[in-house]
């Protein structure tokens, strides 16, 4: 009986190394396979890793990117205030000039009526004189027609050239 317990404890025991050998084989491609699995979670992760720092440089470039047109944009409205402060002010200036113009056109236009008509009462005078002198001076019609046309003419031409004056100073 000894030997049968003996024979029974060495098939027990063969049993058992046999399971033994097995489970260890089990255990070896299970530690294989988590060897694997770490290092296939160490590659996602560094791939994380690599992402959130690609994620991280696309998120400064683009706050870089902001504040670059945030401030040319705050550049460009302040160029634009004072090019409308200027446009103003030249705007008034033009204005003001107009305005002036104005009435230095309207201060020459009455200044010259008045010199027209005072030509004209001058020349009504003289006809007037003529007209009186015609009948005591017959030999100075012709001297003083001429002296007449001569005076119409200057009176003309002084007309134009005030007119013209004032058309160049527009």
């Amino acid at each position: 009986m000894l030997a049968s317990f003996e024979d029974e404890m060495k098939k027990s025991a063969m049993g058992k190394l046999e399971e033994l050998i097995s489970l260890q084989q089990q255990t070896a491609e299970k530690v294989s396979k988590v060897e694997s699995k770490k290092k296939h979670l160490a590659a996602l992760q560094a791939q994380i890793d690599n992402l959130e720092a690609q994620l991280d440089l696309i998120k400064k470039e683009r706050q870089d990117f902001t504040s670059s047109c945030a401030t040319e944009a705050r550049s460009i409205v302040e160029e634009v205030e004072t090019e409308t402060r200027k446009l103003d002010q030249v705007e008034k200036e033009a204005a003001d000039f107009l305005k002036a113009s104005n009435s230095k056109l309207q201060e020459t236009v009455a200044q010259t009526e008045e010199e027209v008509q005072m030509c004209a009462r001058e020349l009504f005078a003289v006809v007037d004189r003529d007209s009186k002198y015609k009948e005591h001076i017959p030999s100075n019609i012709a001297t003083m027609k001429n002296d007449l046309t001569e005076t119409t003419r200057a009176t003309a031409d002084m007309h134009k050239a005030g007119l013209l004056g004032c058309d160049e100073s527009r």
